[in-house]
């Protein structure tokens, strides 16, 4: 009789771990029953996270919390509530069925909880953004590719461990054992090799007569190579088409099961300079509206002034910190008293009355620009009520670069007031396999427009007089509202400057590696150590840029990095080791040369381990939490230490970028590859989902545009690159420069039975085939079959390649210069903008600013009369006005604020009910 075993539930049993700092909480907390709610935020202590459980329990030591005694002071355990409650993501507890509903924000009038970290799956992620939700799918199917491939390998894995290089196997250390390392090798006679060819050779594979020839079996390994060649051609693209079907139909299935700001919403790029009036667009609009405009916002080019009232907030929350608690950081008393106290002057750091001196010159600046200077539109954004009005309109003004150029209408695609479009007509369901592969369907919609007598169709479609560039908008956090006056050909000269710079880093990079190319440790010790630090050093390239969202310049980022990683982990190695060291083993009396492989597996190594530990331990955040919150002055500092750590989608793709990239790479020389970039990214895959669940803080929403680019562009590129460095490197075996003589030319090679001949095909050849051995040959029979699978199968994919490039970039490129090309995604949900916007994914375009050391965002505009739901959090103890750049305006000018005209954006929102 089988025995029943009860199912466990691991978040409980992980949760029972947490008892024992429980107990240890009851003295620091002093509540008579542990269970009870704290008052803060109203969190049950069982739900706690251990981070703030440890911090509880290390409260009642002074040295960690100096604030221990401070009656009146800023509370440690408030600040952690607010790190659990507003900067991590929470759902809502007890909902209908079980299921997952992501909480606003701060939310404090329902039971809600942390996600739990096992039980959340990749569709319950669908709550942090369509962008996140995608990143992690992507991880998760790249890592099961690796692996498939890898069992597919397992034959020639097998064959270099076995049949490769015999006996003298036992001198490769174990993890090296399933590479192509050949450590079998005889001396052989080679005039020219010592000769006119000795600076081919590294002078310990010659000794002035003969030289060093690798004798691995090279013969017998057709068919573990074509096994190898099926896993690298037909699985390859099997799962190319499938991975691009995939995901395209997920973009899809997750934008429907998502009801967002940009489903409703749109952006005009080319308004009118002056047309600063809502109603105006409003009653533009409503033509092609069925349930009429939720929203307007009209963004001006302030960019000047908004960023001298953010330094001014940085630098009067600096001053404040040097003051005593509560004093008036404008009395100039007390900062002259407070400078005079100071222990330690330096330069570079500000005291209070050069703070104050600050602050005083800003509030100059800030008067000049409100009162001297008049602000133009730069960018509106139009929600609608229903999806169907968005989508019309973008039917019906959508069109080419060159009408927009001409401002000429499109009538084209009317016939009479009607417009005719087709869209799809079914949902798709990815756990539903009948539904997943069922054709999209289509259906026919007649837009009617409504004119009069004396107006005509062309009139309907221009504002002002203006053909509209209108698109659909990101969502509202993915907008950088500072950035959208910048044009676009200032932006295109910002980003060649900023990739001139990284090439010229890239390039040095590659001297630095090859400087330190004697040492293998210390490479992989740079390599490893650059790919941690560098994406820091592209952020700072990157803020070279101007970007109107923030996919953009995630994109910009990504590229960046991506190149960089690639480059230094995978290209550097291989450029830096001289071509008979890829699988040959230098010796020497004392030790043996670590080959190329030796340098890979490392790298690869590192993977596993170094990044995805370094974002676990959280260096820079532990400190901020547990050493400079614990010692803030005040509530609203400690809790700015409790922001959490930045989410860079862009740092997130790269790593699984670089993975795969040297992964398939080396693949062909050291099958293990494959398995180490398997576990490599499902390892990235468990950590990063943890630290997006427990340590990160909300990023914006930047849709699929970055998950495109990877997909498209890099990982695409990779697998091309893999099959083509694949060719090169069957068709270099043995890698030693030796051939045997030709009988017929003896007398040119001195009687010799051996000779140089160059296998390295890399430099020489553009496509690696056994015909261009001319008349030395190298290759053994089975050896050219594979090289020539290889070669031809890489040319394919090169041109199916470039025929892509040419259908999905460069033709719609140029279509999109005569007609529109915006076509809508999925189906129409039917759901009004007025029934969703309650939820944390629907937010209006209210101009918004995350700043650094900052609690909340800092807004930038009058919200007077707009539902609070709108603005994505809630401020529970200071409210919205606290956070509000208008008001610092307000206060400098007092009296002066010129009411007669507009200086920040404008936002305004209608009740269409």
């Amino acid at each position: 009789m089988a025995k029943l075993v009860k199912a466990v539930d691991v978040d409980e049993l992980l949760g029972k771990s947490q008892f024992l700092l429980l107990d240890a909480t009851k003295h620091v907390v002093e509540m008579n029953d542990v269970e009870k709610k704290c008052d803060v935020y109203g969190d049950d202590v069982k739900k706690m996270t251990t981070a703030r459980l440890f911090a509880r329990f290390m409260s009642r030591f002074k040295f960690y919390n100096p604030n221990k005694n401070n009656e009146g002071g800023p509370n440690l355990d408030a600040a952690w509530a607010y790190y659990e409650n507003v900067t991590l993501a929470r759902i809502y507890d007890n909902t209908k069925n079980g299921e997952v509903v992501r909480a606003q924000v701060g939310d404090t009038g329902h039971d809600t909880k942390l996600y739990p970290y096992w039980r959340t799956t990749i569709h319950d992620l669908k709550a942090f953004g369509f962008s996140v939700r995608m990143y992690f799918s992507t991880v998760f199917a790249l890592s099961c590719f690796l692996f498939g491939a890898g069992i597919l390998n397992l034959p020639l894995l097998t064959y270099f461990r076995v049949d490769y290089s015999g006996e003298t196997r036992n001198g490769i250390i174990n993890p090296f054992g399933g590479s192509a390392i050949c450590s079998s090798y005889v001396w052989v006679e080679c005039e020219n090799c010592n000769s006119e060819y000795s600076d081919k050779f590294h002078s310990y594979r010659l000794d002035g007569k003969n030289v060093m020839r690798n004798v691995c079996n090279f013969d017998d390994w057709l068919l573990p190579g074509m096994l190898a060649w099926f896993a690298s051609v037909a699985f390859i693209v099997a799962f190319l088409i499938a991975f691009f079907w995939f995901q395209r139909k997920a973009e899809i299935v997750f934008d429907e099961e998502m009801q967002t700001a940009s489903d409703y919403s749109l952006k005009v790029s080319n308004p009118p300079p002056d047309a600063i009036d809502p109603q105006e667009w409003k009653i533009f609009f409503q033509t092609f509206a069925d349930k009429g405009v939720a929203c307007v916002t009209i963004a001006l080019n302030n960019a000047e002034l908004l960023n001298a009232l953010l330094q001014r907030r940085i630098a009067l929350k600096q001053l404040q910190k040097m003051l005593p608690i509560g004093a008036d950081p404008t009395k100039k008393n007390l900062i002259i008293e407070a400078d005079s106290q100071r222990c330690i002057k330096l330069p570079f750091f500000p005291g209070p009355i050069k703070m104050y001196e600050k602050i005083k010159r800003l509030n100059e600046q800030i008067k000049k620009l409100i009162l001297e200077r008049d602000y133009k539109v730069v960018a509106v954004f139009v929600t609608f009520e229903s999806e169907r009005s968005q989508r019309n309109t973008l039917h019906a003004l959508s069109t080419g670069k060159l009408n927009l150029w001409r401002n000429k209408v499109e009538t084209s695609k009317f016939e009479g007031n009607k417009l005719h479009v087709r869209e799809n007509a079914n949902s798709s369901n990815l756990n539903n396999l009948t539904e997943a592969f069922q054709t999209d369907v289509t259906e026919s919609l007649v837009i009617n427009f409504t004119t009069t007598s004396d107006e005509s169709i062309e009139s309907k479609l221009r504002f002002k007089g203006k053909v509209l560039n209108i698109s659909e908008s990101a969502e509202p956090f993915d907008i950088r509202w500072k950035d959208l006056e910048v044009s676009y050909f200032v932006r295109c000269i910002k980003c060649v400057f900023a990739l001139l710079i990284l090439v010229f880093f890239i390039f040095w990079s590659g001297y630095f590696v090859y400087e330190l190319s004697y040492n293998d440790n210390l490479t992989v010790l740079y390599i490893a150590v650059s790919n941690v630090v560098v994406p820091k050093i592209c952020e700072l390239i990157n803020s070279l840029e101007s970007h109107s969202t923030e996919g953009k310049r995630q994109e910009s980022l990504y590229v960046k990095i991506a190149l960089f990683r690639c480059f230094n982990s995978g290209v550097a190695l291989l450029l830096i080791n001289g071509f008979i060291e890829t699988i040959s083993v230098m010796e020497t009396n004392q030790d043996k040369k670590k080959s190329l492989i030796y340098s890979v597996y490392p790298v690869i190594c590192a993977e596993l381990f170094t990044i995805p530990t370094i974002k676990l331990l959280d260096i820079m955040g532990n400190i901020r939490k547990h050493i400079l919150a614990p010692r803030a002055r005040d509530q609203e500092e400690m809790n700015s230490y409790m922001s959490g750590a930045k989410f860079e989608l862009a740092e997130r793709y790269t790593d699984a970028t670089k993975i795969l990239f040297v992964a398939l790479f080396y693949s062909t020389i050291m099958p293990e590859s494959y398995f180490l970039g398997a576990t490599a990214l499902m390892i990235h895959f468990l950590f990063g989902k943890f630290c997006l669940l427990r340590m990160w803080r909300h990023s914006p929403d930047i849709g699929p545009r970055l998950g495109r680019l990877s997909r498209n562009s890099f990982f695409s590129s990779t697998l091309i690159i893999h099959m083509v460095v694949s060719a090169y490197f069957w068709s270099g075996y043995p890698y030693d420069q030796v051939c045997m003589s030709d009988n017929e030319n003896d007398d040119v090679y001195n009687g010799s039975a051996y000779a140089f001949c160059n296998q390295d095909m890399f430099g020489s050849h553009i496509l690696p085939l056994p015909r261009f051995q001319k008349n030395l040959k190298w290759m053994s029979p089975s050896q050219e079959k594979l090289t020539s699978m290889y070669g031809w199968s890489s040319l394919i994919l090169i041109f199916i390649g470039v025929f892509f490039i040419l259908k999905n970039s460069i033709v719609p490129a140029i279509e999109s210069l005569f007609y529109t090309t915006y076509e809508s995604d999925g189906k129409d949900q039917g759901l009004d903008f007025s029934e969703v916007k309650h939820l944390q994914e629907v937010q209006a375009y209210i101009p918004q600013m995350r700043v650094q050391g900052f609690e909340y965002p800092l807004i930038a505009c009058n919200i007077n009369n707009i539902d609070e739901d709108l603005l994505g959090w809630n401020d529970r103890f200071k409210g919205f006005d606290a956070h509000n750049l208008t008001n610092d305006a307000s206060s400098i000018l007092d009296a002066e604020f010129p009411t007669e005209k507009q200086v920040f954006s404008i936002v305004k929102q209608w009740s269409v009910r």
